[in-house]
Formats: C-alpha cells, structure tokens, sequence
C-alpha cells in the first residue's frame, strides 16, 4: 500500500456553505416561532455534524482503496477483468467519496481516466467492475489518480489515503513452429555451410567482449580488465555457435511496434531453440542503447517484459545509428515485421 499525499483532513468549502444555509433556514425560524422541536433540530444538527467529522477522522487509517488485475503472464488480445476495491470496516458508519482512476498501456503510452462519486456502505465498502482488453502487447497498469473521502454532511474531506495500484504485462503471442529454420525468417542470415566457407571462427566455449552496462559483475574477465585497463567480459555460449545481435528497431507507430514485438519474440525463441546464444539491444529510457544477454527462454521473457515496461515510442532508425557507432562493423541482425522476421546486416 502507499499514499497519494500526505494524510490530512481538510474542511469542505462548498460543503459548510451548505450546512450553513441549512442551519440558518432553521434557526431564523426558531426565532421567529420560539418552537420547541425547532430548537431541538438546532441541537440535533450541531450533534449530527459533530458526530460526523468524529467518525471521518476516527477512520482515517481504515479507508483503503486498491485496483486489482490478474496476476502473472497473460497474452495480447484478451480480456480480463479489472477491479477497484474500496475498504470500509466501519460496522455502522457510511462514507461518499470521490475517485478518479486511469488504466491503459505504458509501452504504447495510452491511458484513459475516469471519475466517480461512490458510496462506501459500512463493512462491504464499495466494488467497482469492468473488462479490459490488452489490444497491444506492452504492461497495462491500473492507477489510482485521486481518492477523497467525505463524512456525512460533506463538512471534511480526507486525502491521502493508503492506496494500492497494480499492473500485468501483456507479452506477444506469436510462437515459432519447430521445425522453421532460422535463414527461412531472417533475410540475408547465413547457413552455417555458408558461415563455414567463409571464414567465420566458433568460440566452443566463450567469448570476451568489453562491459555494457547490464551485465553480471560475476562475468567480468579480472585478469583482462587489468591488462586492458578497461572492464571485460566473458560470455559462454551454447553448442559452439556464435554470438547473434538482435537489434530491436522502435519507432513512434504503436501498431509498428507492436509486430517489432511480436517479431521479437518470434526470432528470439528461434534462435534459442536453435540453440544461438543472443545479445539484445534497443533504446531505453533517456535514448541510450541498452542490452542484454539471452541464453534461455525465462531470460528471453525477462527482457520482453523489461522492454514493454516502458515507454516504446522512439525515433525511427534511432536505435540502427546508435547500434552501428557504439559496435562498428558488428554484424546483427535487424527486427523487422513482415514476410521476413529480420534482416541481417553486415
């Protein structure tokens, strides 16, 4: 749980006006009638009024409100339900409140808000249910923006309430058939009779490359850093086959980004499953060139889910430049949609 701001209870403007012009209604005609039962209605407002702010600032830290979605992996194009959950213990005692939420994808950068007036019943709280649909891949958040609570006569108003938002990512669905070979989905990419006609060396058990920020510290290569006098690092690579780049092209195109991913998962499974060890790069948060080493599906799964926790709309071509100055001459293979997975550039 957490708390939008600070926890306090402040007076409602709009609601002492009320009570006000309520209070002033009755009292002027006690003062002309001099009525018994007028006087005690005087009496019974200011007790009501008193009682009611009692009861809000007593029940300050037991009005919770939480948003609720399943939890776990759940693929694109699917619905499934999403909750908002508003807590009252309180046996005798009601509230109204306001609230305002917002709900969409932050790796196509889309969210819808909305604000009601709800009815917090004593004990059962209040419940509040729609169906959402993960029409893009990407991590679909539910956040509560405002929750302002009101005692009977809407005299306080308290905020800062605890608070409790929550999200799921939804990952790419499409998965490679078995027997889809690798030169097939990607244009350009080598055979390995062709790798070997040409030269290309098999490291059977590692290779050295310099540190990219991301990597694990327990790989770095101690002895060649100090003779280099810069960090190095050893991967291992599986089956004596060598080291693909993937390079994960973003642009500012929601429905383009969306098949990169599809793409992405696609050749990334491929190329596991073919036994390639692969280096991810794609641009992230403050448009710096990003990576990350993948030798098995739970690490494949991982970066997608780190990629689609973030903002996806990026320059196009942004990540190809940096991809080509930060590693020249490197040969990768670009992600693309369409006929062909990727492309590979060399």
């Amino acid at each position: 749980m957490s708390q939008l701001a600070e926890k306090r209870i402040r007076p409602s403007i709009l609601g002492w006006i009320r009570f006000g012009l309520l209070f002033g209604v009755v009292f002027l005609s006690w003062w002309f009638l001099r009525s018994y039962l007028l006087f005690m209605a005087l009496i019974l407002m200011v007790g009501c009024a008193a009682v009611s702010c009692y009861s809000l600032m007593s029940s300050r830290d037991l009005i919770t409100a939480e948003t609720v979605i399943p939890q776990g992996k759940v693929g694109k194009k699917a619905d499934f339900p999403f909750l908002i959950r508003v807590r009252n213990p309180r046996r005798f005692l009601g509230f109204s409140a306001d609230l305002a939420y917002s709900w969409g994808n932050v790796f196509t950068d889309y969210f819808q808000e909305k604000k009601e007036r709800i009815w917090l019943a004593p004990v059962r709280g209040c419940e509040i249910r729609q169906a959402l649909d993960s029409r893009y891949a990407g991590r679909i958040e539910t956040r509560i923006l405002t929750f302002a609570v009101y005692d009977l006569f809407h005299l306080f108003c308290l905020t800062g309430c605890a608070v409790k938002d929550s999200g799921v990512v939804a990952y790419p669905t499409q998965i490679p058939a078995p027997d889809d070979e690798i030169y097939s989905c990607v244009d350009g990419f080598p055979r390995e009779d062709e790798s070997k006609q040409r030269g290309t060396e098999y490291n059977p058990d590692y290779e050295i490359r310099e540190y990219i920020p991301g990597d694990e510290l327990k790989n770095i290569h101690w002895k060649l850093t100090a003779k280099q006098n810069k960090l190095m690092v050893r991967e291992r690579l599986k089956s004596g086959k060598q080291k693909v780049s993937l390079v994960l092209p973003l642009t500012d195109a929601k429905q383009e980004n969306d098949e990169l991913m599809d793409a992405l998962a696609y050749l990334g499974q491929l190329f596991l499953e073919k036994e390639y060890p692969v280096q991810l790069y794609w641009t992230g948060a403050g448009n710096d060139l990003q990576s990350r080493y993948i030798a098995e599906q739970g690490e494949l799964e991982a970066a997608i889910g780190q990629i689609l926790s973030g903002n996806g709309k990026r320059q196009p071509g942004s990540t190809r430049a940096q991809m080509e100055m930060e590693h020249p001459g490197e040969s990768y293979v670009l992600v693309q949609a369409g006929a062909y997975k990727g492309a590979y550039i060399r």
